[in-house]
């Protein structure tokens, strides 16, 4: 297990015995550490590989005590997705009240995203697994996404109406970036060398730059 892990299960760890009486506020504070270290664990082995035995040990604390909290799996992975679904439905609104113009809107979602799943609160919380919830709970969150994707193709189109990028495939150009940032979970460290602020400008710079005109018409040939 390298530093990163043992620094994280640490930090994990020292939240959850905080949160040392059952007021609802510390009820929910524990709730949300279990779930951002049961997320990182999905992250590193997948969920069908993480057992309830392992998301215990991420907080040092017995399994029983985790069924106060929740009552499944397939709970906890549910509450994962609800997390980063709501970190990307922020950003988005933040996006669109602080950009002037569609690219700037996507520069601007981007780099708020990625910091956000890359801080403390919300570190590798955006997973690849996705069906294995329960239909109920998949729906739900299958639900806010579409109406994500919608309003970020709807952004692209709108760049691609005022010529600030080529014309191109919105729904290609959303799976493009959207897919970039959502890998992230699968390589960031929070000790690692470039802090999340950092890592978010640069993919904002990657993303807003990869639409640009002259990279698309040259793709396009």
């Amino acid at each position: 297990m390298g530093d990163s892990d043992t620094n994280f299960r640490e930090m994990i760890a020292d939240e959850w015995r905080g949160a040392l009486n059952d007021s609802e506020r510390k009820q929910e504070m524990r709730r949300l550490t279990l779930v951002r270290a049961a997320g990182r664990a999905f992250g590193r082995k997948g969920f069908h590989k993480t057992t309830l035995d392992e998301i215990a040990a991420e907080l040092s604390v017995t399994k029983p005590m985790l069924y106060r909290y929740v009552k499944s799996k397939q709970e906890i992975l549910y509450e994962c997705h609800q997390m980063a679904i709501t970190m990307a439905e922020e950003a988005y609104e933040s996006a669109m009240t602080t950009g002037q113009r569609p690219l700037e809107r996507i520069g601007l979602f981007a780099e708020d995203y990625v910091a956000r799943i890359t801080s403390t609160l919300g570190s590798c919380v955006v997973l690849t697994e996705f069906f294995s919830m329960t239909h109920e709970d998949t729906i739900r969150i299958q639900t806010r996404r579409a109406r994500l994707d919608r309003q970020l193709r709807s952004l692209v189109a709108d760049a691609i109406k005022q010529g600030e990028i080529a014309p191109c495939d919105p729904k290609m150009a959303v799976f493009f970036f959207m897919g970039a940032i959502n890998g992230i979970s699968r390589w960031f460290m929070a000790d690692g060398t470039l802090e999340g602020p950092e890592i978010a400008r640069i993919f904002a710079a990657h993303i807003t730059a990869s639409l640009n005109p002259i990279a698309l018409q040259s793709a396009d040939q």
